[in-house]
């Protein structure tokens, strides 16, 4: 083949390159224009198939987050005072749980001093403290005050004659101790059943 019939074949095969060339970026820009035309009026297309609106903005990897936020990656955000925990899959106050290291604690964690997240220590239980009694005593949590002093079970009482206390549902017996509210009482706690008497000796008989 003679050297201008090769140059001008050259030529062309470049010609025929650079309008292939054309043609691809021609209909890649049709495409990217078909595909904005898609978003609805006043949001801007964002990645392949995303449209973020006005208090949105479009990140990198075509997400939409809103104006401020902080993103965690995977088209999850937190808000503008808040900072990515757990891999991206939970939000914490800025600055809460910051590690030196660089980690971020999540809730109900903190930091240890080699610089990981360990759990808060469960905080002590402590008791509401009850106020002082006439004697000033102060009864234990769970206790109440007796009118002439010291303390009870709350919803107990104080048999006076006796000194004991008797709990909901029984009465005082004769010298002392408690017993049912519809036994016989026999004294010092002991007692028979209804239409039974006490005998001296202990122990019950059937009542005449």
């Amino acid at each position: 083949m003679p050297l201008d019939s090769a140059q001008r074949a050259a030529e062309h095969g470049g010609m025929f390159r650079l309008f292939c060339l054309s043609l691809i970026v021609f209909f890649v820009a049709a495409f990217h224009d078909a595909r904005a035309a898609e978003c609805p009026a006043g949001t801007a297309q964002c990645g392949a198939s995303n449209c973020c609106g006005l208090s949105q903005t479009c990140i990198w990897d075509g997400y939409c987050v809103p104006l401020g936020g902080t993103y965690c990656g995977g088209g999850r955000s937190c808000g503008p005072f808040e900072d990515c925990v757990a891999g991206g899959t939970r939000c914490a106050p800025k600055g809460a749980g910051k590690c030196q290291t660089g980690l971020t604690c999540g809730p109900g964690m903190t930091c240890s001093v080699s610089g990981d997240c360990v759990p808060l220590p469960k905080p002590e239980l402590t008791l509401p403290q009850n106020p002082p009694c006439k004697d000033g005593r102060v009864c234990p949590a769970g206790t109440q005050c007796l009118p002439g002093g010291g303390c009870s079970r709350v919803g107990w009482y104080l048999c006076e004659e006796t000194g004991s206390q008797c709990r909901p549902g029984f009465k005082c017996s004769a010298e002392r101790g408690c017993v049912p509210q519809l036994a016989v009482d026999c004294g010092r706690g002991a007692w028979c059943k209804p239409g039974e008497t006490c005998l001296p000796e202990g122990g019950c008989t059937p009542s005449d």
